[in-house]
């Protein structure tokens, strides 16, 4: 191929023309590089074809000698040697099998490497890019000060500089479009971007500091100008002017403010804004005006609600920052999970989108109706990401990290959904219920974030009903007694247990059978933890229903009822130890016992009564006597190296 600009001909690929310099452009470089490689697959086949054909025809050289002298004696003669390709063994090739070669059987020419003259990166940014930002911003001040210096001198009035404005913004425009058909694409769309600025300016200096139109008028025009700035963008497939004119758009209400407010003009024109630019994002996959819009759309409305929010302007309100929510959730969700090409600049923001969002309803919600009615801004938002991950989900795209954000978010919905609704022990009860249900789910599809995430729920409602439930809802103090009587809400603390506990202990179960990942490394199990923790945790609710029990009913034999609950509690974890060949188990076991021994000892004989004495040292000793003889039953499964019959001490 060919220097568009001087001819010379081009043999390697390069962002600059060999002879004259002049930079190529992408589309030339894009053909140029599609013709390197035809080239290149060209002479490949040459080489492959001259090998093989010189084999073959050697090939048939000898069958053909070999036919022919069949008749006469046979002569001892060498045998012909076989055809030399480039570069290789001497090799004979029979012509079925150079038939049959791969074309790969000869190395292929190393690719052209990009080269590009030495200093020439800093050359062209310089002299193409920044020397062309820097005149256009100085043509700009320049026209800037000209006009200022005219009107100084009466030489143009208001309308004569608001109409060069005008007309310099059209002719660079027209310049740029030039520019851009000639080759110079990059020179074009810096001009056609100085000339959507200046229609900006013309504007706002025609409403806003001449006063010669007014605001129905200049309004109009600043659409025009943005609608045109984001059609420019698409022909020229430049994201920039989209990006201009997506900040003039959002800029033009604040240019063409007068004081007050007009809260559905202003709604509206955003929510056409927003739906405009992001139809452009989606069709050009401009990610970045998605983030952009998505900043520009909660600073302007945060702006107009701290300056002008009250209670008449509630339904609007509320409508619109939740039409803003959907926008920004949907359009995300339609680049990540609908669209083809795997674009996951823009997916980000909707985390932050659905907080803004709900911080805004829920303070505007709270005041004008109760805390109560935020659930049902919870439960929609939780019900839009149900549905979304529902989609991913039967989109087979169940693994990815889309997919754990769409449920994660859902699921904190609807977890910030039941303290909205629900009060006291009720939030413990469904936060066991959906920390299950988030390890079920993180179970099923592999997915360590939903375990993650389940697992630090469990935490946090542990946290609450051991911290906030029993000291504040069900009044057991000081960590002895209950104020009200230990049948005081019994039922209701019995119910938060019979909850909590069976789905944690269940839910270890699970990570077992399903080998939940949650760690780094995959071979790093997280079921003995688990186990661990709930076993601890229920051993300190056992602690407390049985304090509170004895204290209420026979308070002299409470040291003795713990006592018991420990060594009872202990013989449980042996028999499961040995039941589940479980090392761990009985260890723990063995330390609980020896706890129990020097309690019984050290506290009990001086701070009970004789009766009470008897009864913690008679179950002691007759239960440490029972475990002893599970050890010695058992004793070969512990120590197989034992002799049948023989004690090994």
């Amino acid at each position: 191929m060919k220097c568009p600009k001087c001819g010379f001909k081009i043999e390697e690929l390069s962002e600059f023309c060999g002879k004259c310099g002049t930079e190529l452009s992408a589309d030339f470089r894009a053909r140029l590089e599609e013709y390197l490689d035809l080239k290149q697959d060209l002479d490949h086949l040459r080489t492959v074809a001259k090998f093989h054909l010189a084999a073959g025809i050697e090939n048939l050289s000898q069958k053909i000698e070999k036919h022919y002298s069949a008749g006469a004696a046979p002569a001892q003669r060498p045998a012909p040697a076989a055809a030399k390709p480039p570069d290789a063994e001497h090799i004979i090739v029979p012509a079925a099998q150079a038939a049959a070669a791969p074309l790969a059987a000869a190395p292929a020419p190393a690719r052209p490497e990009v080269k590009k003259p030495e200093g020439a990166g800093f050359e062209t940014a310089m002299g193409q890019k920044w020397l062309l930002i820097i005149g256009i911003v100085a043509t700009v001040f320049g026209v800037a000060y000209f006009l200022k210096y005219s009107f100084d001198q009466g030489w143009v009035g208001p309308a004569g500089r608001v109409a060069v404005v005008y007309l310099l913004g059209a002719a660079f425009l027209f310049g740029g479009n030039i520019f851009r058909q000639r080759g110079l694409k990059n020179y074009g769309l810096y001009l056609a971007g100085g000339g959507i600025a200046m229609l900006y300016s013309g504007t706002y200096a025609a409403f806003q500091v001449y006063h010669l139109i007014g605001q129905m008028a200049a309004f109009p025009l600043m659409v025009m100008v943005t609608a045109l700035a984001a059609v420019l963008a698409v022909l020229y497939d430049a994201k920039w002017l989209a990006v201009l004119g997506l900040i003039g758009g959002f800029v033009t209400p604040l240019l063409l403010s007068t004081g007050t407010d007009n809260q559905l003009g202003l709604m509206s024109y955003m929510t056409v804004l927003n739906l405009g630019m992001l139809g452009v994002a989606y069709h050009k996959k401009w990610d970045l005006l998605t983030t952009l819009g998505f900043f520009l759309t909660y600073i302007l409305y945060g702006g107009w609600y701290g300056n002008y929010y009250e209670e008449a302007k509630f339904w609007p309100s509320i409508i619109f920052v939740n039409i803003f929510f959907l926008t920004y959730c949907v359009m995300p969700f339609l680049t990540r999970f609908v669209r083809k090409e795997v674009q996951t600049g823009g997916f980000a923001i909707i985390i932050p989108n659905s907080f803004v969002a709900f911080g805004f309803s829920c303070a505007m919600i709270r005041s004008h109706f109760s805390v109560e009615a935020v659930a049902l801004v919870s439960v929609l938002y939780a019900a839009v990401f149900l549905g979304m991950a529902s989609y991913a989900f039967r989109s087979g795209k169940q693994a990815t990290e889309g997919f754990a954000v769409l449920a994660g978010k859902a699921m904190l919905f609807l977890i910030i959904t039941v303290p909205l609704i629900f009060s006291k022990h009720w939030i413990t009860v469904f936060w066991s219920a959906q920390a299950f249900a988030l390890l079920w789910m993180g179970a099923r599809l592999s997915n360590k974030a939903l375990n993650r995430s389940a697992l630090a729920l469990f935490a946090v409602t542990a946290v609450k009903l051991f911290m906030y439930d029993y000291p504040e809802v069900f009044s057991f103090h000081d960590a002895r007694y209950f104020i009200n009587g230990y049948f005081d809400l019994a039922v209701a603390r019995w119910v938060t247990a019979a909850t909590f506990f069976p789905l944690g202990f269940y839910s270890a179960w699970l990570a077992l059978r399903r080998k939940v990942e949650v760690f780094r490394d995959p071979l790093k199990p997280v079921h003995p933890y688990m186990f661990a923790v709930f076993g601890a945790l229920f051993f300190c609710f056992l602690n407390i229903e049985t304090t509170g029990f004895f204290a209420d009913i026979l308070p002299a034999a409470r040291f003795a009822a713990i006592s018991v609950l420990w060594t009872l509690f202990s013989v449980t974890l042996i028999v499961a130890g040995f039941r589940l060949a479980n090392a761990a188990l009985r260890k723990t076991a063995l330390w609980l016992f020896m706890a129990t021994i020097i309690k019984v000892f050290l506290f009990d004989m001086s701070n009970m009564a004789t009766p009470y004495r008897i009864i913690s040292f008679m179950v002691l000793g007759l239960l440490l006597v029972g475990t002893s003889f599970l050890y010695h039953k058992y004793k070969n499964a512990l120590l197989p190296s034992a002799a049948p019959g023989e004690d090994k001490i």
